[in-house]
């Protein structure tokens, strides 16, 4: 064999040995880049959270006293009340009503009738007392009479009847004109118009002091008794009222420890559990789905100047802490798996992903409670892809 032959074939070799060397990386497992964190230990708390709104525990709806013309309230929502000593509202009596031409008519017809019948009733009382006035004069006469004996006993005492009979006329005159009169003064009655000035006002003051926080008549108008005028409550009362759902609402008891949080404001604001109400309610969700949901209201406790800005009727979110363990073995919520039913990791080991059936506990929106299945330390696959499987060789991303 020539040198040049041999040359080649040598050459032939190495690209030969070359091209095999590169295939067998190209078709090498590599390597699959994972996100891994470790387990460790720490608190962590069972929790339900659920959306709600605030309300004030105590509130007080000042009515109208009575019935009348209510004066346009100075009052609006957010002014301090005190008990007993803001006036709230100012309440006149009513107007009369206007007359129609026919009304009017009727009304002064009755009043002329009600005019005759005291003119009628004076001329009669005039006649009686008349009447009177001659049975005294007999009376009299037939006592002298009857003293000198020139009147008998029985004609004596028909004088006397009849003296006391026409006093009792006059009497009785003298009450039907009263009679009269006063149909006289409800005829003229029916007469009055708007126009006609009125006299008098009442002040409706608070039972107890607060804040205004709602006005449910603002306007001038004629209200009867008992109309409610304005809502009076106080902001130290304040709570928040959580719509949890039946089946988180089962595992809430009272006094357990809570807090508000999305308030809008800085940190979550601590409550308790002041009442878990009984009566559940069914409720549409933003999906259709109807929801059976049970009140739950929160106390707001701590700092009140802290939350000194939230009013009733807020939007917020409210969370009960069910169980809280201060150091519990806890890993990443984005590490679970589900595997038949059950929980699951990947964790690894040796630089290969093991899918590691673990018993969890608590569950918060980040992290979650290893009862079982690992221990502090290890380190697991966070956010898994569907590249990842048991067995498969892994390699963890650099962090930036």
């Amino acid at each position: 064999m020539s040198r040049i032959k041999w040359l080649r074939w040598v050459l032939g070799l190495a690209v030969v040995a070359v091209a095999v060397v590169v295939l067998g990386l190209l078709l090498a497992p590599r390597p699959v880049p994972v996100d891994t964190d470790l387990v460790r230990t720490g608190p962590i708390a069972d929790s339900v959270a659920d959306q709600g709104t605030t309300r004030v525990r105590e509130a007080y709806v000042v009515s109208a006293p009575v019935s009348g013309r209510l004066e346009r309230l100075d009052l609006h929502v957010g002014d301090r009340i005190v008990a007993g000593r803001t006036i709230v509202a100012r309440i006149r009596p009513a107007s009369a009503e206007l007359l129609d031409p026919r009304a009017r008519a009727q009304a002064q017809a009755a009043v002329a009738a009600a005019v005759a019948a005291v003119a009628s009733s004076q001329a009669q009382g005039d006649q009686l007392a008349a009447e009177a006035r001659r049975a005294r004069l007999d009376l009299d006469r037939t006592r002298s009479l009857a003293a000198k004996g020139f009147a008998s006993t029985q004609v004596l005492d028909a004088a006397e009847t009849q003296s006391r009979m026409s006093e009792a006329g006059v009497r009785a005159a003298a009450a039907q004109l009263a009679v009269r009169r006063s149909e006289l003064t409800v005829a003229r009655a029916a007469l009055i118009g708007p126009e006609a000035a009125t006299g008098g006002v009442v002040s409706a003051t608070s039972p107890a002091s607060g804040y205004i926080t709602r006005v449910l008549q603002e306007s001038e108008r004629t209200v009867p008794a008992g109309a409610p005028l304005v809502e009076v409550s106080d902001q130290s009362g304040l709570e928040a009222a959580i719509e949890f759902l039946s089946q988180d609402a089962v595992r809430i008891r009272e006094g357990m420890t809570a807090e508000v949080f999305d308030w809008g404001g800085g940190a979550p604001i601590p409550a308790i559990v002041r009442r878990v109400e009984p009566q559940g309610f069914t409720k549409i969700s933003a999906l259709g789905v109807e929801e059976q949901r049970v009140l739950v209201l929160l106390q707001l406790t701590g700092d009140r100047r802290a939350w000194a800005t939230l009013g009733p009727g807020y939007r917020l979110w409210g969370r009960v802490f069910l169980r809280q363990e201060a150091d519990a073995l806890k890993a990443p919520l984005g590490a679970l798996v589900r595997k038949d039913g059950h929980w699951a990791v990947f964790r690894v080991s040796d630089g290969r992903a093991q899918l590691t059936l673990i018993a969890v506990g608590a569950l918060t929106d980040r992290e979650v409670e290893v009862r079982k299945g690992l221990k502090a330390g290890d380190r697991i696959v966070v956010f898994p892809s569907d590249k990842v499987d048991d067995g498969v060789q892994v390699a963890a991303r650099a962090k930036k």
